[in-house]
């Protein structure tokens, strides 16, 4: 389980890094009739389909444009939060459990190991994930 845990500490600490280094949030959308644009919080585009001058285009559709914006930066912070805050948790009830009488423990360890596994499920792609991590 402590394997589990360092993986999903490493991998929440690689979503905070990433999201910190975005374009600041909350993103939003301006579907306009010649371009598509993602726009951060100060307004300034951050991702653009169907651009005047070059620019590579990013999403093919308002859908694509309204996904992206649904995990700006902001959003995926506070997903991360919420996790690290979960299993914070999780070790407080652990610790408590060890202290307990041995049936709270395997109650408590068992429990808390399929919500962290959950927790890890969606890094499943990862090549430091385990197949015996799966809930």
């Amino acid at each position: 389980m402590d394997d589990l845990m360092e993986f999903l500490r490493d991998r929440l600490d690689e979503d905070e890094k990433m999201s910190g280094a975005a374009s600041e949030g909350p993103w939003s959308v301006d579907n306009g009739d010649y371009a598509k644009l993602v726009y951060g919080a100060d307004q300034s585009a951050v991702l653009c389909h169907g651009c005047w001058g070059g620019e590579a285009s990013v999403f093919e559709s308002t859908a694509d444009a309204l996904h992206i914006v649904r995990h700006d930066p902001a959003r995926i912070l506070a997903v991360v939060e919420a996790k690290r805050t979960a299993i914070g948790h999780y070790e407080k009830l652990r610790r408590f459990a060890e202290t307990a009488r041995r049936e709270e423990y395997l109650r408590v360890e068992g429990a808390g190991a399929v919500v962290i596994k959950m927790l890890a499920l969606p890094y499943a792609d990862h090549p430091g994930y385990r197949d015996d991590w799966r809930p």
